[in-house]
């Protein structure tokens, strides 16, 4: 049961949601990505240059020796890089509002992340934020059926979590409440709409 437990973990990692999300907006909402150049462009930003702080990890000196303290604080690293080239891109290649608002949102959750856990040194839970966040942005965009499918993913997250001793209860809601926070405070202030 364990090892279950460790497989739902590696195969809900940030990157597997944020694949999912883009993919599911570019089947139903073509004009929201604006075309094959943006969704590759995004899966590379969102998910191909997170993802590759797993393979990297054991060849960077400052981060190889850590464990999975260090794979954390790798991903966390490279997620955000992605994002902020990702946002920057969208704005520089003119991008439809509606990716430019899913950058946005990976861009301040990687930054609310980022000041939880560094400067409070609060562990809000990256898989948490990581899979709540797409959910809260399909909800956003009408997409309904597959959000429910995507809530209904959360669950073995914070399972999984619990019981491989990744996260607490604390962490998970830390984290699941940034994505929704975020996206609250880029719509309402007018961040991205002006």
């Amino acid at each position: 049961m364990e090892n279950g437990f460790k497989i739902i973990r590696r195969i809900t990692v940030p990157p597997v949601f944020a694949a999912a999300l883009l993919l599911i907006v570019y089947m139903t909402h073509t004009d929201y990505i604006g075309g094959i150049g943006h969704l590759l462009g995004g899966l590379f930003f969102l998910v191909v240059l997170p993802t590759l702080a797993y393979p990297l990890q054991k060849y960077i000196p400052k981060y190889k020796d850590r464990g999975r303290e260090g794979q954390r604080s790798l991903a966390m690293l490279f997620s955000f890089v992605g994002y902020l080239l990702g946002t920057t891109a969208a704005f520089v290649f003119s991008a439809p509002v509606e990716l430019k608002l899913i950058y946005i949102e990976y861009l301040l959750c990687g930054i609310g992340m980022l000041v939880l856990n560094r400067v409070f040194h609060i562990k809000a839970s990256g898989h948490a934020c990581g899979s709540v966040g797409p959910v809260i942005m399909l909800v956003y965009f009408g997409l309904y059926l597959p959000a429910i499918i995507g809530a209904m993913l959360v669950l073995p997250v914070y399972v999984s979590s619990i019981r491989t001793g990744q996260h607490t209860m604390p962490q998970l809601f830390g984290g699941s409440t940034i994505p929704a926070f975020m996206l609250f405070l880029t719509v309402t202030t007018g961040l991205l709409f002006g």
